[in-house]
């Protein structure tokens, strides 16, 4: 499995939905009406996953799927 559908695989699993049903550019928020406790769960999965340190401030950034991806995808970039 690719980091992206790993990624995928976990926003999915704590946002409860199927990875066929989550649309990658939806608003977690906006769209999805998740609070900031699932976004948190979110970036510790993330970071436990990937083995990475993601800034607390970098918590705004990770909007969507995608914004998740690219955003793991940087610090992933830095840690090799």
């Amino acid at each position: 499995m690719n980091c992206e559908e790993r990624i995928k695989e976990i926003v999915c699993e704590i946002v409860g939905i199927g990875k066929d049903e989550i649309n990658p550019d939806e608003s977690f928020i906006d769209d999805m009406g998740l609070d900031s406790l699932r976004a948190l769960e979110i970036l510790a999965a993330i970071e436990n996953e990937f083995s990475i340190t993601i800034e607390p401030e970098r918590l705004r950034d990770m909007t969507t799927l995608n914004n998740v991806i690219k955003l793991t995808n940087e610090y992933l970039g830095e840690k090799i």
